[in-house]
């Protein structure tokens, strides 16, 4: 399954909602609590209330913003530190189960986390996390420490950055031997391997021919030595 986000406008998303366009059943919408050193000019909370207000009014700028009642998947955006968790990550946390508690949210999930990061989460969290979303570098194994614990855990791995974080494997001529060879363009056979690996590959685009482009991966296979083939490119 390949997920598209587009950038609905506030209210956007409500009235499409409203006049049938779409059903709120048919749209997952996921979203993000960031810590202020990652997060943007557009701060949706007080940074200096502690961390659990932020968190709520984080999450209550979303709903507004969206135009709806429940998000279906919140995700902790990254970890304070590289190393462990700390204590506003823990903080950010509970603050996420008791929003999850209240109905608001349906699942929680985690952005950016280091295999032992996720693993200490599983461990101590009450409301575990039912999604992962990593940036994927095949020059590092396509994450795949934290694609095996995701898949022995029943977790969902969402991978980003498929392609702007591995420039050098799209520009190889096996890569595009592949894509002749299956008559596809690049980012379709890193899509299709992605899925094939067991990832939901995700993709920012907001252009709808691309969108269309990037879910026409369905109705094709990569064969066990190109999957092996990009599952070891980039690394030594």
């Amino acid at each position: 399954m390949e997920w598209t986000f587009p950038r609905f406008s506030t209210g956007r998303l409500a009235a499409s909602i409203a006049k049938g366009v779409v059903l709120r059943e048919d749209v997952f919408l996921q979203t993000k609590y960031t810590f202020r050193r990652g997060q943007d000019h557009r701060l949706p909370y007080d940074p200096k209330a502690a961390i659990p207000e932020q968190v709520e009014q984080s999450f209550a700028s979303s709903l507004a913003h969206l135009g709806v009642e429940r998000i279906d998947s919140y995700l902790l955006h990254g970890p304070t530190s590289s190393n462990g968790l700390t204590a506003d990550d823990w903080a950010a946390w509970r603050a996420m189960e008791t929003i999850h508690d209240s109905g608001r949210a349906r699942m929680l999930g985690v952005s950016n986390f280091q295999i032992e990061q996720l693993q200490q989460l599983c461990e101590k969290a009450r409301v575990r996390p039912r999604f992962v979303q990593n940036r994927c570098y095949a020059g590092l194994g396509w994450d795949g420490q934290v694609r095996e614990f995701c898949r022995v855990h029943d977790v969902v791995y969402q991978g980003f950055s498929l392609l702007t974080a591995n420039r050098s494997i799209l520009a190889a001529k096996q890569l595009a031997r592949i894509a002749a060879r299956h008559q596809r363009t690049i980012p379709q056979i890193i899509f299709r391997f992605a899925i094939q690996a067991g990832m939901i590959p995700l993709t920012g685009t907001t252009d709808p021919a691309q969108m269309r482009a990037d879910l026409d991966v369905f109705d094709f296979h990569l064969e066990p030595a190109e999957t092996a083939w990009i599952a070891g490119a980039g690394t030594p």
